[in-house]
């Protein structure tokens, strides 16, 4: 109890292996450049006469040192005057190395509070916790960010979490039931979020957070990754076979045998890099969703997976703005689905935008994780949704004339500034733009569709893939309703809307669709 009381005194700051994390690629390439310099004019080293002070490898040298030198004292005075501490209702961030500043953010506006470990922090026993806030200027970026010893990162989570919970007006049964990790320090979840802390306190909640409701084993992983190939992906593996295939064909055909075979064993090794980068994103995904758990406890979920990084999300529920259902080309195939939510925040790195909440699986299985971890949209998997009217192929009529107008007429410009040279393939590539137009609006046809009800307003979208949102009406900040003159004398409309979200989820478009859906929406958004 005096250690808690003691941090909640003192100031944090960051622990001193972070000037090794975000300078580490620095020294090495100085050292590799140093190293080289040196073997380099390793015949002016052995003069006695000291001629290498003066030569051109030795002034690389010195100009190498200073610029490390200069590095690491910035990252030093950075690193002394960079403070973050806990008060009552607020964060306060204390930077700065000549003029002092601080920033202050309130604790009703942190939407997320995560821990990450990458091999750096798992090596010095220390864990980065990221905060995250309910702000649409930052929300593809963390907004803070801290290195910890692992004990104090614990404590640092479960003391944000408690107050969070505080502001919100709830009550917390397990504030003072805290478990002790072998450093001393309390953490409800503790025990379940990396592997190897120990637990001394037998408190129900902790007890409870080492049974998962889903836990993702390497068959599950594996799947997620197949599943997660992309159309593309698979387009060029076939592509690159058939034509390796074709190769090794003509080789028995030719008389020029050694030219053949030089040309097959081309084709075969760009076939096998196809191959081997196409498995590559499966290990990838495998090595990121290693160990992939979630649970539901009270109004959060916890999230953990990771092998070479190990991250944690704390996701409270009232923060999440959506529910997205992802099938892929190769899922829908296979008839799997995967669950992700969508917020504000989830980290700063380009993957975390994707919140994955439920990896590939069959669609009972979805339906029973959902139910376990996100119930609050669980019954919108099950939600009809409408298929676009018909007569939108009439409102899309303008856009598609615009279209192959323009591309016609970069087709003319093209074969007049070339000549006739290549006057044939540019027609065929024309035509290629037309035909996938043609295509794309045949796919979005069978694939778009929106549903309304009291609940939620769902939106149906796609190609080749296919995507659900899920959106509950008060998470919508403004919605927006569109028609073209067409689409007016067929009484069609479509509309978007808007979340607070990340960029890339801030926005969601509505198909075509018939009827007054739009004054439902709109009448649903103000009884929220």
């Amino acid at each position: 109890m005096k250690e808690n009381e003691m941090r909640q005194e003192r100031r944090f700051r960051n622990h001193i292996s972070i000037i090794l994390e975000q300078t580490g690629a620095v020294i090495a390439a100085a050292l590799v450049l140093i190293i080289t310099q040196l073997f380099q004019n390793i015949d002016e080293l052995t003069e006695s006469d000291l001629s290498f002070i003066t030569s051109k490898g030795f002034l690389i040298f010195l100009g190498v040192i200073a610029l490390l030198a200069v590095s690491l004292v910035g990252q030093v005075l950075v690193w002394a005057r960079t403070y973050i501490s806990i008060e009552e209702n607020a964060i306060v961030i204390e930077q700065g190395r000549v003029n002092k500043k601080k920033n202050t953010i309130g604790i009703r506006n942190i939407s997320n509070i995560n821990l990450e470990q990458n091999l750096i922090e798992m090596l010095f026993g220390t864990c980065k916790v990221k905060l995250d806030t309910n702000s649409r200027s930052t929300a593809d970026s963390t907004d803070v960010k801290i290195v910890l010893k692992k004990a104090d990162a614990l404590w640092f989570q479960q003391e944000i979490t408690r107050k969070m919970e505080e502001a919100a007006g709830i009550a917390l049964g397990t504030t003072e039931a805290v478990c002790e990790t072998a450093d001393g320090v309390g953490s409800m979840v503790a025990g379940s979020l990396f592997d190897g802390e120990s637990t001394q306190n037998t408190d129900s909640s902790s007890r409870e957070m080492k049974n998962y409701d889903v836990h993702a084993g390497i068959a599950d992983i594996i799947q997620h990754g197949f599943f997660s190939i992309s159309i593309i992906s698979v387009a060029v593996f076939l592509l690159v076979i058939v034509g390796t295939a074709i190769s090794v064909a003509e080789v028995l055909g030719r008389a020029n045998l050694m030219a053949s075979l030089a040309g097959a064993a081309a084709g075969i090794l760009v076939a096998a890099f196809i191959i081997l980068s196409t498995l590559w994103d499966t290990v990838k995904d495998f090595i990121r969703y290693y160990d992939f758990r979630a649970k539901r406890l009270d109004d959060k979920i916890y999230i953990k997976y990771g092998f070479l990084k190990k991250v944690e999300y704390t996701i409270p529920v009232d923060k999440i703005q959506a529910l997205k259902i992802r099938q892929s080309f190769l899922a829908r195939i296979g008839r799997r689905y995967m669950a992700e939510i969508v917020n504000v925040g989830m980290g700063d790195d380009q993957e975390e935008q994707h919140s994955f909440l439920v990896l590939y699986c069959p669609e009972e299985k979805l339906k029973e994780r959902l139910s376990l971890l996100l119930p609050e949209f669980a019954s919108s998997v099950k939600q009809p949704v409408d298929r676009l009217p018909a007569s939108v192929w009439a409102a899309w009529t303008v856009p598609a004339v615009i279209y192959i107008l323009l591309v016609a007429a970069g087709a003319f410009i093209g074969n007049t500034l070339t000549g006739n040279e290549y006057h044939l393939y540019i027609w065929i590539a024309a035509a290629a733009l037309i035909i996938m137009l043609f295509v794309g609006m045949i796919l979005k046809y069978e694939t778009a569709g929106v549903g309304a009800d009291d609940q939620y307003l769902k939106i149906a979208g796609g190609y080749f893939a296919k995507q659900y949102l899920s959106v509950q009406y008060r998470n919508i900040q403004y919605a927006e309703f569109s028609q073209n003159f067409i689409a007016r004398a067929c009484g069609i409309k479509k509309g978007e809307i808007h979340l607070l979200a990340s960029s890339a989820n801030t926005a969601h478009g509505i198909p075509y669709f018939k009827g007054d859906k739009d004054e439902f929406i709109k009448r649903r958004m103000i009884l929220r």
